[in-house]
């Protein structure tokens, strides 16, 4: 049984008498929870939220490194915290717990001449941004919540934002690491484009959720900013007409930083089409044009200049109407008796199973009584979404429906999640995503990296 959270308190204290430690009610209910709610089909995660036994806010890397060390002596699990916007329960504290909120380790370098960035796992990526501007850099990882999101959060779900198709996922712009073991070591790796150098230690945490050991800094490649930024929309025959124009790009080498597909997955399946060319001045126009002239032969039709610009001026608005209930102290965890249900999946699909996998979306929607929202495409023609809403009762149908159509996903051979981890959403799945055989691999190396199992367990499936 777990000591009381007082004496947990204490202890911490005693161990750590520089580090603050919270134990006042709002600062637990605040950092014990992420974007996770009830209503996306899991009413009993209500019952299954607990509040943390404290809430340590580090201020450097010898804080955290402290700090873990305590907690592996006193077998008391660590859930680490960024900006609070995930949306698997990676986060969520489940079980007795220090929450360790990160977010001021939020120190940023810029390495101009490198096109590089150093920032603290509680930097916000927009301040990041921010701080690149200032040298006519970018940051490459744009995720809807950007304005929330931290390094440290985008890293242990290995996040893809809107400049992905020009920059990739975040794991691909982590150049290098700095992490604390469970036993409260410091591991750094170095900044390089390329190693050859034996098993790729940057890698073991990108993804893995804090199980593995807690990021508090990391070196980022980042991008120039574009000469030339051309945005454009257009409307399309069919959902299927868009997916075979984004192989078409790909194909023929029109390169493009944001290619986002949108259908109102009812017939007769129209769909929007938001393209962003960035480049030198010049470069984007080559681009843009020849994926004007790819789309005009399916009889694509473009869209008014202000529509392609209005969408891409409020892809962060979902994010920041959200980060501003939360700033207001809205609690929507308790969902209302006549509060609908709603969700998404984020898939990988083999480009010649993207038709099957929809007609068994069509199959799972009406079986289950809920309703297609919407579906899409995100910068590759392989990473397919959904979205589905149910009445409040609905609440069975949407998880069975998300959860039917990741396993098709991977029985088709591609990934139930592509975008923001897994959680404890989908940590059940986790078999089916890597075979029992991976499922073990991870879990070996989860046991001997954390013997005592203090690091966000429950999580990721380990």
């Amino acid at each position: 049984m777990a000591a009381p959270a007082l004496d947990i308190a204490a202890s911490l204290r005693a161990a750590c008498p520089e580090l603050p430690v919270l134990t006042d009610a709002p600062a637990l209910d605040a950092v014990g929870v992420d974007a996770l709610r009830p209503s996306r089909g899991r009413p009993e995660l209500a019952a299954a939220r607990v509040r943390p036994l404290a809430v340590a806010e580090p201020r450097d890397v010898d804080d955290v490194a402290r700090l873990v060390r305590w907690a592996n002596d006193a077998r008391v699990p660590l859930v680490p915290h960024g900006g609070g916007s995930g949306l698997m329960g990676g986060a969520l504290v489940l079980r007795p717990a220090v929450a360790v909120d990160l977010r001021r380790l939020d120190r940023i370098a810029v390495d101009r001449d490198a096109c590089l960035v150093r920032a603290g796992a509680g930097a916000a990526l927009a301040s990041i941004d921010a701080a690149l501007a200032r040298e006519r850099l970018m940051l490459g990882h744009d995720p809807w919540t950007v304005g929330v999101a931290t390094v440290g959060g985008a890293i242990s779900t290995a996040g893809l934002g809107y400049l992905g198709a020009a920059a990739g996922p975040i794991g691909s712009q982590v150049r290098a690491i700095e992490a604390i073991l469970a036993d409260g070591r410091i591991l750094r790796t170095r900044p390089s484009p390329a190693r050859s150098t034996g098993l790729d230690l940057t890698r073991l945490f990108i993804g893995t959720e804090g199980t593995l050991g807690i990021v508090t800094e990391a070196t980022l490649a980042v991008l120039p900013r574009p000469e030339e930024r051309i945005v454009r929309a257009y409307r399309l025959g069919s959902f299927g007409a868009g997916v075979q124009a984004a192989a078409a790009f790909r194909r023929i080498g029109v390169r493009y930083a944001c290619l986002e597909l949108d259908g109102d997955g009812t017939p007769p399946e129209s769909a929007s089409l938001l393209l962003v060319f960035d480049g030198l001045r010049g470069e984007a126009t080559i681009h843009a044009e020849r994926a004007a002239a790819i789309l005009a032969d399916t009889g694509a039709e473009p869209l008014p200049a202000a529509e392609g610009e209005r969408q891409w001026a409020e892809r962060h608005a979902i994010a920041e109407r959200w980060a501003a209930r939360r700033r207001l102290g809205a609690d929507d965890w308790q969902p209302e008796a006549t509060s609908g249900q709603f969700d998404y999946a984020h898939v990988g699909i083999p480009l010649a199973a993207v038709e099957r996998v929809r007609a068994t979306v069509r199959a799972l929607v009406e079986r289950h009584g809920v309703t297609l929202v919407e579906e899409g495409i995100w910068h590759w023609p392989e990473l397919y979404s959904i979205v589905v809403t149910a009445a409040a009762d609905g609440a069975a149908g949407i998880r069975d429906v998300i959860d039917g159509v990741c396993r098709a996903a991977e029985d088709a051979g591609g990934t139930m999640e592509y975008c923001h981890g897994v959680g404890w959403k989908l940590a059940h799945l986790m078999e089916g995503e890597h075979g029992s055989a991976g499922l073990d691999v991870l879990r070996r190396v989860k046991a001997r990296l954390d013997p005592h199992g203090i690091l966000n367990p429950g999580k990721g499936g380990l």
